[in-house]
This record gives C-alpha cells, sequence and structure tokens, in this order.
C-alpha cells in the first residue's frame, strides 16, 4: 500500500508538473497587448531615426554599422521578454546616439534627464549658486564683460545684446569676455551682433549644412510655413530641397571671403564655457574656432561643451501608444563626417581652467570672470 500510495504521488506531481508547464507555455504563446504595443513603439522610433535623422547615414557610413545592430538587437530582445519597459528601451536607444555622437537625439521624460543625461553632464546648481543672468558690464579698465545664457531670444533678446556690444565698443575697453555657461541653445541669429567681433580670416576648409530630404521631414517644415508664410528657416529648407532627390541636401554655402569688414576690437577676446554649453551656443564657439585668429580669442573652461554642435533644425515626435516624446536633427554640418571624435566630447576650451567652481554665477561678475580678465591684460 505504500508503494501505491507513493506512486500515486509521483503521478500527482508529474500531472501537476505538466500542467505548470502548459500553463507557462500558453502565457508565453499569447504575448501581453502591453509587450506587442511597446515593441510597435520601438520598431516606429528605430524606422524615424534611421529614415529621417540627419545624421544617421553618416554614422552608418563612418563605419558603426555592427555597433547599432547590436545595441538595436540587444534592446528589442530585453523588450520583448518583458526585462524591461518602454520607457527604458527608448532611452537606451537614443542614448546610443546621444552619448557616442549627438546630443540633440534625446527623450522628452524624467527618466532621461535624471538618470541618462547625468551620465555625460554635470548638475551645477548641486554644486554652487548656478543661475546665469544677461550681464555687460566693464570687469575692468581694459576689460568688458557680456554674459549671454541664452539664444532663445527672451533672456536676453538680440536687442538687448545689439545694446551690449555697442556699450562695449563706446567703454574705452580692449578686450571683451563673452560668457555662455548656461547657455543651452536656442537660435544662431541670435550672435548676429557678435559675429562682426570675431572674424579676421576665412577658415582653411569650408563648412555646409546637410539636410536630411525625406517626406516627414519635408511635411515638417512645410506645415511651418502653412502656418507662417514668413518662417525664414522653414523657408530656407523647403527651396533647396524640395525640388531635389538627394538624400543629404547641401542647403548653405558658407564661403566666407570677404565675409565681413575686420573690427579693430576686440584687441584680446575670451569666450567663457561650461558644460551646458550647448547647439547654438556652441556655433559661436566654432565660429570663433574657425573664424579668429587664436592669438586674438581663446576659449576658456573647465570642461567640454555639450557635444551637439553639429546638428540642428530639430523635430519631436510622439510614439504612438506609449506617447513618448522624441527628438532628431533634420541638418547636420558637413564637419561631422571629418570628425574623428564624433562631436559627442563637444568643444574643448583652449584653456582649462583650474580654479574651484565659484561661489555664485548669477547677475556678477564671479571668480572666473576677474581671472580672465587679468590674463587678458
Amino acid at each position: 500500500m505504500q508503494f501505491i500510495f507513493q506512486y500515486m504521488e509521483i503521478r500527482k506531481l508529474f500531472i501537476t508538473s505538466i500542467i505548470a508547464t502548459l500553463a507557462i507555455t500558453n502565457v508565453w504563446a499569447i504575448e501581453p497587448d502591453s509587450i506587442r504595443r511597446n515593441m510597435a513603439d520601438l520598431d516606429t522610433l528605430v524606422q524615424i531615426v534611421e529614415t529621417n535623422y540627419a545624421g544617421f547615414p553618416i554614422i552608418m557610413q563612418k563605419g558603426y554599422g555592427n555597433d547599432y545592430q547590436t545595441m538595436k538587437t540587444d534592446i528589442s530582445s530585453q523588450l520583448s521578454t518583458g526585462r524591461i519597459g518602454i520607457q527604458q528601451a527608448v532611452c537606451d536607444y537614443c542614448y546610443w546616439f546621444f552619448s557616442k555622437f549627438d546630443g540633440h537625439v534625446y527623450v522628452d521624460s524624467p527618466l532621461f534627464r535624471n538618470s541618462y543625461f547625468t551620465r555625460c553632464h554635470i548638475r551645477y546648481a548641486e554644486l554652487f549658486e548656478y543661475d546665469p543672468q544677461p550681464v555687460s558690464s566693464k570687469v575692468n579698465d581694459s576689460t568688458w564683460l557680456i554674459r549671454v545664457p541664452s539664444c532663445q531670444g527672451q533672456n536676453p533678446t538680440v536687442e538687448w545684446l545689439k545694446d551690449a556690444v555697442q556699450q562695449y565698443l563706446q567703454s574705452g575697453c580692449d578686450n571683451l569676455i563673452i560668457d555662455i555657461r548656461g547657455n543651452t541653445g536656442g537660435s544662431d541669429a541670435m550672435w548676429e551682433p557678435v559675429v562682426p567681433l570675431l572674424f579676421d580670416h576665412t577658415p582653411a576648409s569650408q563648412e555646409h549644412t546637410l539636410f536630411r530630404n525625406t517626406p516627414k521631414n519635408l511635411s515638417f517644415y512645410l506645415q511651418i510655413l502653412k502656418d507662417d508664410p514668413e518662417n525664414e528657416v522653414a523657408k530656407w529648407l523647403v527651396d533647396n530641397s524640395s525640388k531635389s532627390e538627394d538624400e543629404l541636401v547641401r542647403i548653405e554655402d558658407d564661403e566666407s571671403e570677404d565675409f565681413f569688414p575686420i573690427s579693430p576690437l576686440p584687441k584680446k577676446a575670451a569666450i567663457v564655457i561650461d558644460k551646458n554649453t550647448a547647439s547654438s551656443a556652441e556655433s559661436i564657439v566654432r565660429f570663433a574656432k574657425m573664424y579668429c585668429d587664436r592669438t586674438r580669442k581663446k576659449v576658456y573652461g573647465k570642461e567640454n561643451t555639450w557635444g551637439a554642435q553639429y546638428s540642428g533644425n530639430i523635430i519631436g515626435t510622439p510614439l504612438p501608444n506609449s506617447q513618448i516624446w522624441v527628438y532628431y536633427p533634420t541638418c547636420i554640418s558637413s564637419l561631422f563626417l571629418l570628425d574623428d571624435s564624433n562631436g559627442s566630447a563637444g568643444l574643448p576650451p583652449d584653456v582649462r581652467i583650474n580654479l574651484p567652481y565659484p561661489k555664485k554665477l548669477t547677475d556678477n561678475c564671479d571668480e572666473w570672470v576677474f581671472g580672465i580678465a587679468d590674463q587678458l591684460q
């Protein structure tokens, strides 16, 4: 009887095991709706980036195809088995571009801002009082400071910057500090009053803007023109691209022979950067490096700039199910192809500042400004 009892128990366990196995098999055979929606969003994101992001064909041309496929396969595998959710999958995918190539490829989500962003950026506000504000002020008898913390056109406005330049030119100061710490960008047009001060030669190699000419990108700017017929950026892109069949359309020729009359001032210029100097703020740094002789101008900073200097004209789009917003640039500089560092490390300063961070960076002349002014004298 004991043997029969043991046999019956073993048989019951065996049957229970089969039922459990069938139940598990059935769970995995029927893919949950949430995973299907997540996979659909990931597929949409991949299609958007591969088809429309201006830097993508150049990144592939530079030999990163295998690395990209490995990254994409790994994320897809983890998402399809539920090991990660759609938020992490989208952030992981975009961060591959953000960290290696282009700070303009990003995700508008708390996860990306609070976790991924801080992997390669610095939260200065946690280190000292950090809230850069516009400043136009004499530092000492020979040096004037213009602090431009934004290129958005509101704080400061272009008119404010024009006035600040005039104040400098009438101040009797020979030297100029342009402080762009904390300036995460906006529009390159912001720099119109400053550019003539930094031009003294044409660069050895020319730069061209390339637009990724796809139906999605073009339709975006056509819609802008429909709503705002005077939008210059949209006109510029549509006029150059609508009749072309090229994937990357050369939009502008930046040949600058006799670009500006050479200004006698500043005799010496300093541009102050930090890791939050990005996009359009990086544009003035690149302009100065290309068009202004190093004996007249130097870039000062403790860290490199952000690493979004080669791309622009960004489009945001929500993913269909999760409604996560992702952003990518529609334009890329021809110099991106030539840069072995891929731009992700940002633009380095000419002079590394060894001073501690200032105690306060608001609407004041801080310790860095005073130290740089002393060096310019």
